[in-house]
């Protein structure tokens, strides 16, 4: 299944560097399905294009291809995923710096943007956020989350990618 593999490495670089003290895999997973639905109702693509499945705790990248995409950059020497004081839970270190200019303009603003506005959010936090999202009320329990279904929601100003541009501010 065909994804972006430099993006969703810069991507997981980006979010573990500047997402917080707590960034983890779970954590990780609700930044992604933000900007690449996020971006995918801006300019009618994902950034990644990672498929996004329902699962109990929320919008999921693929199990099949997240899991081990995160090994690959584990074992290349691109992230560090220590365990974490509570079982199942991991911290992703970055292990060099992201490489911006895989994104585009737009691409590149949305990750910022939302990995800042979410910084100091927790793991669950953002999965009760997501929960609420029309894409994922959408589906059935273990379905793909079609990309179209992201102009169902409201992302609450993650639009306007700048205040100047924007007629809400």
């Amino acid at each position: 299944m065909y994804y972006d593999k430099e993006k969703f490495k810069n991507a997981v670089l980006y979010i573990a560097e500047k997402g917080g003290d707590d960034v983890g895999k779970k954590k990780l997973a609700k930044i992604l399905y933000f900007v690449d639905f996020t971006s995918y109702e801006k300019k009618d693509e994902a950034m990644t294009d990672l498929p996004y499945i329902k699962e109990s705790y929320g919008p999921m990248p693929n199990p099949k291809i997240f899991y081990p995409a995160l090994r690959k950059l584990e074992r290349e020497g691109t992230i560090e995923i220590l365990d974490s004081n509570r079982p199942g839970l991991h911290r992703i270190i970055p292990k060099q710096d992201p490489n911006l200019n895989v994104f585009d303009e737009t691409e590149r603003k949305l990750l910022m943007n939302i990995t800042e506005k979410h910084r100091l959010d927790s793991a669950g936090d953002l999965e009760r956020i997501a929960q609420s999202e029309p894409p994922y009320k959408m589906v059935n329990q273990g379905e793909e989350i079609p990309y179209h279904l992201a102009f169902y929601r409201n992302s609450f100003g993650e639009m306007d990618l700048d205040d100047e541009n924007s007629n809400t501010h």
